[in-house]
Formats: structure tokens, sequence, C-alpha cells
């Protein structure tokens, strides 16, 4: 990553924070190279880059959880992550109600995938750096409108601990790199789920 081009950026956040109105990331990247006077490279690590490090604030990336700490990692098609997919899928109180099947489950995880190499999604593992255990997800989806649907589960066994509230901070910080000038919807759990 640049940190030329990120101190740029952030000498001239007005201007960069301005470009939020774009349709989509690729205008993005084009439009903060020709105002910076950047390449295009440059340019995407900007918009990879932390909000913080545009704001002149200290980052947040590991918002305390007790003693230890917290961050996100891009989820990966890997055993241990789709294990976690799984648990997801057949806890009851989440999205799915807990009723898909092995089948649905891999149908749900490729065609996610799928959306996540396309760039219309970013799936994240949420994890408990204190013991390097994953403690739950989050999905980031592009919807019809252009703007991200967040939603977030934490495995039962991890929840009541700050979790939930790590990674939505997380999360928007985030997903406003990934998808400049777009909403971040997060969805919020039904009345009297757990």
């Amino acid at each position: 990553m640049s940190s030329n081009a990120i101190e740029t950026a952030a000498a001239r956040r007005s201007e960069v924070l301005a470009l939020a109105s774009v349709e989509t990331r690729q205008d993005a990247a084009a439009a903060l190279a020709d105002l910076l006077s950047i390449s295009s490279e440059e340019a995407e690590d900007v918009l990879r880059a932390p909000l913080e490090n545009l704001l002149g604030q200290p980052g947040d990336a590991s918002a305390p959880t007790g003693p230890g700490g917290f961050t996100l990692h891009p989820f990966r098609d890997s055993e241990h992550h789709k294990s976690l997919f799984h648990s997801r899928s057949s806890d009851e109180t989440s999205a799915t109600g807990g009723a898909w099947d092995e089948q649905k489950t891999e149908a749900e995880l490729r065609e996610g995938l799928r959306r996540v190499e396309a760039e219309s999604a970013m799936w994240f593992v949420a994890v408990d750096t204190s013991r390097d255990q994953p403690v739950g997800l989050v999905f980031g989806e592009q919807i019809d409108d252009g703007d991200v649907d967040v939603a977030i589960w934490i495995h039962p066994e991890e929840r009541k601990k700050g979790f939930g509230l790590a990674a939505l901070k997380e999360s928007r910080r985030e997903l406003a790199a990934f998808f400049p000038g777009k909403h971040v919807i997060v969805r919020a759990p039904l009345p009297g789920s757990k």
C-alpha cells in the first residue's frame, strides 16, 4: 500500500469523501486517481484503506473484548471457514432458522463465494484474537439499489461478550472502504431471537 497516496488522500479528505456519490467502485478509483494525480493501483489502495487513515484518527482495528482483541478476516474457501458457515446454517436463531440441510448450505455457500469473487459481496470471519478463535460471521451483500445489506451472526457460545458490537464497528469500516458511496444497512435480529 502506498503511504504517500494515503497521506495525500488524508490531506484532501473532504474532496476524497465527496466522491462518495459515484456509481461504481471503478468510477470511484478513476475519479480518485484523477483528483490526486496518482495511479489507478494507488487509488485502489486508498479505497481499501481504513477510513481512520483518511480521517487522521487512531485505528480501531482491534476493538477490545475483555483481555484480548477482535478482528475480521476475509472469508476463505477453507474447511475451517466452511465449517463455521455450516454452524450458522444449522443455528435456529440465525437467518436460516436452522432449516438448511447440507445440500442447501453448500449451494448457498457456493453462490455466496461467487458473489464475493464478483465483488458484489464481502464476507468475513469474526475472530477473538486473544484466543485466535473464530466467533462468528459477517455478510455484506450489495442489494438491487446498490446499498449494502449487512448480517452478523455470532456463534451461540460466544454471545453476550461484545463480539456483535465489535463486528458491527469493524464491518462498517471495512464495507465503507470496499463499497464507497453506498449506504450500509444492518439487519437487526427479530424480537425474541437469542
